[in-house]
C-alpha cells in the first residue's frame, strides 16, 4: 500500500498575545511554498522583524517579500500616471 508523500495543510489560527496587543494572527499555511535555506545576517533579521512588527524571523522575511512585490506595483502604477493630465474636481 503506497502512502501519500502530502502533508496535511495547516490553517491559520489567531494567537493569544501579552496584555496590549490584541489577537493576531500569523500565517501558517504551507500551500504553494517551498522550502529554501539561507545565511542572513541576524542584525539585519533582528532590525527587520522589530521595524515590521513581525512576530517571528519567518514572518519577518515573508512581509519583506510582500513589500517588495507592493513596490514594484506601485511602480507600475506611478508609471502608468505619469504623464497623465489632472483637471480640478471643484
Amino acid at each position: 500500500m503506497a502512502r501519500s508523500k502530502k502533508k496535511a495543510k495547516r490553517v491559520a489560527e489567531p494567537v493569544a498575545m501579552p496584555a496590549g496587543y490584541g489577537e493576531r494572527v500569523i500565517r501558517v499555511t504551507r500551500a504553494g511554498k517551498v522550502r529554501k535555506n539561507f545565511w542572513l545576517d541576524p542584525t539585519a533579521l533582528k532590525h527587520a522583524k522589530k521595524y515590521l512588527g513581525a512576530a517571528t524571523e519567518r514572518e519577518a522575511v515573508e512581509m519583506a517579500l510582500d513589500l517588495v512585490g507592493f513596490r514594484s506595483e506601485l511602480s507600475a502604477g506611478a508609471k502608468a500616471l505619469r504623464g497623465m493630465t489632472v483637471s480640478r474636481l471643484d
